[in-house]
This record gives structure tokens, C-alpha cells and sequence, in this order.
């Protein structure tokens, strides 16, 4: 009974608990390549224009307290929306 119960926790961790623990509750997602610790989007400000350039500020926080400067500027980076679930 016990080898059962274990299985079934087993499966449910790998499957819907699973995906759950990859949620998150920020809005959006900011992955940088070559920054080895994952970031946390505080803030998004945009600036759109008519004719003009768009651009936009992020502000982010990271369990590192001093990432290498190289390792953010002048590298590629996604930025995404996340959908909002209730």
C-alpha cells in the first residue's frame, strides 16, 4: 500500500505538480544569455512613439549581488509576457 501511495506521488510530482512548480507569479520572464542566475523582473517602463524608436527599461533583481557587467551588456536576451492565471 505504502509502494502505491509512493508511485502515485511520484507521478503527480512529475506531472501536474511539476509544471505548478515551474509557475510564476511575475508577470514577466527575463532570460539573459551568459548570466548563469535567473533574474526577477521588478518593473517594466515603455516608451512608444509616433515615428520614433520604442523603448523600454527593465528592473530586475538577482539572488547574485554583483553580476559581471559583461555577462548583461551587449548580450542576448527574451523578454516575455506572461499570462496572468487566477
Amino acid at each position: 500500500m505504502a509502494s502505491a501511495l509512493e508511485r502515485l506521488l511520484e507521478q503527480l510530482d512529475d506531472g501536474i505538480l511539476g509544471h505548478l512548480k515551474k509557475l510564476s507569479h511575475n508577470r514577466y520572464t527575463l532570460a539573459v544569455e551568459g548570466l548563469s542566475s535567473p533574474v526577477s523582473v521588478l518593473q517594466v517602463k515603455g516608451d512608444e512613439r509616433l515615428n520614433q524608436p520604442w523603448h523600454y527599461t527593465l528592473e530586475f533583481t538577482s539572488p547574485d549581488k554583483a553580476p559581471a557587467i559583461d555577462s548583461l551588456l551587449n548580450q542576448n536576451a527574451t523578454f516575455s509576457f506572461n499570462p496572468f492565471l487566477n
